[in-house]
């Protein structure tokens, strides 16, 4: 049981790991206690993007007289949503999308696959199944755990996390999201769209907190327009079950905020998942926030290296860890220099309808790193691709330096934000003057164009 590497973790980055390392010829085995794909493609990512898109239609068919269509002519039954259709498809796109057997597909490929719970004994030695494995490397990969906030009968009430919510086998009648994050706000459009009625409770003024507040209100308003209510400010502090659905209860400048709904959603966020990796063993540093590791990802085990989630400090993106992983890949096993990391611009985005992309600073945080800033703001509404398509919500907002022009971020609420950003993101990451943007030739009609207008704006003030 000697390895060349042993990989806890079979997510996106473990994954990447071993299957590169084997590429270069070494022995490789890898620890995975649950499925391999990790949490993006079984419980997260992947799944919750196929619900939206089911939503997405869903909605469109019930609003298609704006459009100048009759979906559902009359006497016919209006448009409707087959759960258990969703979720075969569900089911449908993960395995289209590992490949089938993701078991068997990684054993094929030359990886000793070990399916449980992974421990230190030593620095070189891993136990799992019983057995203990000696590797002269070892990735940890172990990704991240929902955190459940003490809450006074949460846990005899019962609650779901983004896991369970993605295979519920009925569509609930009503929820309450108890969190204001990118997990919240794409589970309470979801469900919203396929008729529960939604409420959220966040801790927060404002939801997204970390997003321009331009932005995050508008989206807000989007939300609370599609029916989902939105309590900000509250502090929940107890639950309790009744006949007519779990009374969730909260405070709010010390006056009481109250909901029911059939199920209760825990999104507060993650922590990375440490606990019973036994790391005191290995000689390798960490706390609440994660495992350390240098600029080159190796932990303070000199032949350990840590990737995706479970580091302290990290971005918790599946594109990060991929890049996280091929970095480690060249560190750990090429045998040439390492490469430090290079976060300079991390894209991400909030696949709501429309979705919310950002890359690099906020006005806020450019300003409190020392910039003098300009910025601009462009609503979409007047632009022709958003009244042809009657998708008019949404504002692009950048954030420049002032004197140079250099983008310092770049901020899209609209239809397909995600896809617009590239531009932006290698903006910020050649560190290249909004004047690169503003003289560039945007094509007509598209929602790009207004990233061209919002960074004439920046040169008009």
């Amino acid at each position: 049981m000697d390895f060349d590497l042993v990989v806890i973790g079979a997510g996106a980055a473990g994954s990447s790991v071993a299957a590169m390392a084997v590429g270069r010829g070494a022995t490789v085995a890898m620890a995975e206690e649950l499925r391999v794909g990790g949490t993006c493609l079984n419980f997260g990512c992947d799944p919750t993007k196929t619900l939206v898109r089911s939503a997405e239609v869903l909605h469109l068919a019930r609003t298609a007289t704006r459009f100048g269509l009759e979906i559902t002519p009359s006497g016919y039954p209006a448009a409707a949503a087959d759960w258990p259709a969703v979720r075969q498809r569900i089911a449908g796109i993960i395995d289209t999308i590992r490949g089938g057997d993701g078991d068997q597909n990684v054993r094929d490929s030359g990886v000793a696959l070990f399916k449980s719970h992974a421990r230190f004994r030593s620095p070189h030695e891993i136990e799992v199944e019983g057995q203990v494995l000696r590797a002269a490397k070892v990735v940890i990969a172990a990704g991240a755990a929902t955190t459940v906030p003490a809450i006074a009968g949460l846990r005899q009430a019962g609650y779901i996390t983004n896991v369970e919510a993605v295979d519920l086998p009925m569509r609930p009648a009503s929820m309450v999201i108890v969190g204001g994050g990118v997990v919240a706000v794409e589970f309470a459009q979801i469900f919203a769209r396929f008729g529960t009625h939604v409420t959220m409770m966040a801790s927060q003024d404002r939801i997204l907190p970390h997003e321009e507040p331009e932005l995050t209100d508008a989206l807000r308003r989007v939300l609370e327009d599609e029916g989902i209510r939105i309590e900000t400010g509250v502090r929940v502090n107890r639950v309790e079950p009744g006949p007519d659905g779990k009374l969730v209860t909260g405070e709010r400048d010390g006056e009481p905020v109250t909901c029911r709904g059939e199920h209760i959603l825990v999104a507060t966020g993650r922590a990375p998942a440490v606990a019973g990796l036994n790391l005191e063993a290995a000689g390798i540093a960490y706390d609440r926030e994660g495992i350390q590791v240098d600029d080159e990802l190796r932990t303070t085990a000199p032949h350990i290296w840590a990737v995706g989630d479970v580091i302290a400090g990290g971005y918790p993106f599946t594109h990060v860890a991929s890049y996280q992983a091929k970095l480690v890949d060249h560190n750990a096993m090429s045998g040439e220099a390492p490469r430090p990391v290079a976060y300079g611009a991390v894209p991400w985005v909030t696949f709501t309808d429309p979705e919310l992309a950002r890359v690099g600073m906020t006005e806020a945080e450019a300003r409190r790193a020392g910039h003098e800033v300009e910025t601009g703001t462009m609503a979409i509404a007047g632009f022709a691709r958003a009244i042809a398509t009657d998708q008019r919500d949404g504002l692009i907002k950048l954030v420049a330096e002032r004197g140079s022009g250099k983008l310092l971020g770049g901020h899209i609420l609209a239809p397909h934000g995600g896809e617009m950003l590239g531009e932006l993101t290698l903006a910020v990451r050649l560190g290249l003057p909004v004047s690169a943007i503003a003289e560039t030739i945007h094509p007509y009609p598209t929602f790009s164009d207004v990233v061209a207008y919002a960074a004439r704006e920046i040169g008009n003030n």
